[in-house]
């Protein structure tokens, strides 16, 4: 960090502290400011009355197929519905209970439409729990016009009078009276003495009810908790019981009473839906029925058994038979053979009865073949073997042939049935489609035929039983503390709105304020040039002058100011006195006072001269007493010296004065005489210093025609009364008129704002610090 960066830091360092010392210097303003704050908050408390807070909190029971009804997320799932389209969430129930019926009911239940208020010295008690009279609003004329309306009622033998208005309603305890806006009945609490004037409010039950709902807080403690608790904040502890707890019964009444229409909707649902049910589940019995007669069906599973069945065995007779057909054409081929030699088979699955016939003749052949061996073929006996054979043979073939035939017939017949089987199975697959659908549509009905008997059960028990929505966890209390109004917090907003308010005020004043005030306001507008002093405030007459070994603050600022001149004093010839000319920018900056003070301090130690060149308005006679006669007669006479004008001052014998003079009609003529400077320099061999006192520049041109003759302009600007612009035209005079020989000193300036402020600030043999009266802070 460079040099410069390390300058700018402690610039801005102190500014900031600068400007907290700003403030700092009101210190007294804040102070008093806070102290009255605290004493209005404390008045504040003293006459607010206090508000407690009452709570109360529910379980919110869910309805999940647990209530009577078609509401069950299990009956939905049960008939197939889709789930979730009743779901009861408790976030629901937090806009249900603050309902504005809910709370219109809470009012007309507890009659709050009319109030009762006990007028104070300073502020109004509401009457409640101790209220001598309750009523009630019967009928309004005009539901939309009407919001309040405000009587004092007044015991009256046994009823009331009301007042309002220049008018008088007389009415009896317990009966109706109409007023303008409506019908109203007032109750007597016998408890409760009434033998004064009491206020009475009406209002609209809506505008109570909105009020209600503006002042109940509902609260779900925990993220998906079904417990929900109540809170209201109100001066009257056992009112915001009373609503509270009568709001929780509305709450559960209006559930019941939702409950009972809806289980009211479901019987008559559940009635209508069974007399169609029950119609629909006829028509599908007579279907099933008539579909049983056209397709000549008992059992549709047991006949499609038993067909497969009779299949089954028709193919083991078809393969049978075909087996016995093929053996008896086998036979048969043999049979036919002109060989009677030959056997013919047995036990191959003949017919029954051509098995023995065909051993006979076996054994008539193999006889026949054994008596050959023994005899010729010519023997009677083989002869009679061969035509016992032949014969045998031929009945074999004549069997063989019917039995063939008979065979034939049966493979036929067995064959039909088979196609007969196979027709009545290939049907089973439609009718077993048709018949389950009739069958499903009747179980359907019937299953939820069943189901509606068990809900209207259900619905009729829960018409019969009034279980409350919500269980109370705790009924309505009311927290010891009051909640309101919070005397820390008051306290606390109060010291803080007092302390702003006099910032704002100090900001508001120190940003409006283009006053001069320091030598740093100067030197940050205008760097460039000198200040060569700052002069502390000083009291009139005697107080503003620098006397001989004067050792005020206000002397050593002057000793200063000539020490810190002769930095900028340019030098003149030697032996010949230096020209100070003293000037403002406007009038009351004080400039007068300056040159004689100045004069005064150059004159401890040297041979000074005043003059005083501000004739249009002279000031010297404040100071001093001086001649009428001086510089204006000087300049508009014939004298060429003007020692005869010169008188010694009063106030120190080294100090000379001309005075200013009569007052002339022509001052800038005057002025702008050569002849003032002829003097001048005559009178520089006399004096060590010539300090000139002239007219305000912005004001007037007659400084200017004195600007040739100085050594040093000591321009005057006055702390809080020379304008911040004023610098402006100063800058230009030194640019213009004064290059090399101006510089400027700041009168009256406060301690707080002098060069090292109150810490140190002037004069070392002096006095101590000045103490400011009481009454100076402010």
């Amino acid at each position: 960090m460079d040099l410069t960066e390390k300058q700018e830091q402690r610039k801005d360092s102190g500014e900031i502290k600068r400007q907290i010392q700003r403030y700092l210097r009101w210190w007294p303003l804040f102070v008093i400011s806070v102290l009255l704050g605290l004493t209005l908050a404390w008045i504040y408390l003293r006459y607010t009355t206090p508000q407690y807070m009452s709570k109360a909190s529910l379980y919110v029971k869910s309805d999940n197929g647990k209530q009577g009804g078609l509401t069950g997320l299990s009956d939905f799932q049960n008939m197939t519905l889709p789930s979730g389209i009743m779901s009861n969430e408790v976030d629901n129930e937090l806009s249900v209970i603050k309902s504005k019926p809910l709370l219109y009911n809470v009012v007309k239940a507890l009659k709050l439409e009319v109030r009762l208020v006990n007028e104070g010295n300073v502020k109004e008690a509401d009457l409640y729990e101790n209220s001598p009279v309750q009523g009630e609003i019967n009928s309004l004329k005009n539901q939309r016009s009407f919001s309040s309306a405000t009587y004092t009622v007044e015991p009256a033998g046994t009823g009331f009078v009301l007042k309002a208005e220049k008018k008088e309603f007389r009415g009896t305890f317990g009966k109706p009276l109409v007023l303008d806006f409506g019908s109203i009945t007032l109750q007597r609490r016998q408890e409760v003495v009434f033998n004064a004037p009491l206020k009475l409010i009406i209002t609209h039950p809506k505008l109570v009810a909105d009020q209600l709902e503006a002042s109940i807080a509902v609260v779900i403690p925990q993220k998906k908790s079904s417990i929900m608790e109540l809170s209201r904040v109100g001066i009257k502890p056992q009112r915001s019981e009373d609503i509270l707890n009568e709001l929780i019964r509305q709450y559960n009444g209006d559930a019941i009473k939702d409950k009972n229409a809806e289980a009211v909707a479901t019987a008559n649902f559940i009635d209508e839906r069974l007399d169609l049910i029950t119609k629909e589940l006829g028509g599908i019995e007579s279907r099933k029925e008539n579909f049983k007669a056209a397709n000549k069906i008992a059992d549709l599973q047991a006949q499609a058994e038993l067909s497969m069945q009779n299949a089954s065995e028709n193919t083991k007779k078809l393969m049978d038979i075909g087996t016995q057909l093929e053996m008896v054409d086998s036979v048969l081929r043999i049979a036919n053979s002109s060989n009677n030699d030959q056997l013919l088979p047995t036990n191959v699955g003949m017919p029954s009865g051509l098995d023995g016939v065909i051993e006979e003749y076996n054994q008539l052949v193999l006889t026949r073949n054994r008596t050959l061996r023994q005899a010729t073929p010519s023997n009677p006996a083989v002869q009679q073997f061969n035509r016992d054979i032949s014969s045998m043979r031929n009945l074999i073939r004549d069997n063989l042939r019917k039995s063939r035939m008979s065979l034939q017939v049966a493979r036929g017949q067995v064959q039909n049935q088979i196609n007969e089987s196979g027709v009545a199975i290939s049907k089973f697959p439609q009718q077993e489609r048709v018949f389950r659908d009739i069958e499903r549509q009747q179980n359907l009905k019937e299953a939820l035929f069943l189901y509606l008997l068990q809900k209207r059960e259900e619905t009729s028990i829960a018409l019969s039983v009034n279980t409350p929505k919500a269980k109370v966890v705790n009924p309505a209390y009311t927290l010891a503390a009051p909640v309101a109004p919070k005397t820390n917090t008051i306290y606390l907003i109060a010291a803080l709105i007092a302390l702003v308010i006099p910032a704002a005020f100090l900001y508001t004043k120190f940003a409006l304020d283009t006053y001069i005030h320091s030598r740093r306001d100067i030197r940050q507008l205008l760097p460039d040039i000198p200040v060569v002093g700052e002069i502390p405030h000083a009291d009139d007459g005697e107080g503003a002058l620098v006397k001989q070994n004067d050792f005020t603050s206000f002397a050593e600022s002057f000793r200063i100011m000539l020490t810190n001149m002769k930095f900028v004093l340019r030098k003149p010839e030697q032996d010949k006195a230096a020209v100070i000319m003293v000037s403002s920018s406007v009038k009351g900056e004080g400039k007068t006072t300056i040159a004689v003070n100045t004069a005064l301090s150059l004159a401890q130690n040297r041979k000074v001269l005043l003059i005083g060149a501000d004739i249009r308005n002279p000031q010297f006679k404040r100071f001093m007493n001086l001649s009428s006669v001086g510089l204006t007669d000087f300049l508009a006479s014939d004298d060429v010296s003007a020692e005869s004008y010169i008188e010694q001052s009063a106030l120190n014998p080294k100090l000379d004065v001309i005075p200013s003079g009569s007052i002339a009609p022509n001052p800038t003529e005057l002025l702008a005489d050569p002849k003032f400077g002829v003097a001048v320099e005559s009178l520089k061999d006399r004096y060590d210093y010539i300090v000139i006192d002239t007219a305000p520049m912005l004001m007037v041109s007659d400084t200017f025609n004195l600007l040739e003759y100085m050594d040093l302009m000591l321009y005057v600007m006055r702390a809080e009364h020379t304008d911040r612009d004023m610098l402006e035209f100063a800058d230009q005079i030194r640019r213009e008129n004064a290059q090399g020989r101006f510089a400027v000193i700041l009168n009256d300036v406060k301690d707080m704002h002098l060069s090292y402020g109150n810490k140190y600030g002037y004069g070392y043999y002096t006095e101590g610090p000045r103490r400011k009266k009481w009454y100076q802070f402010f």
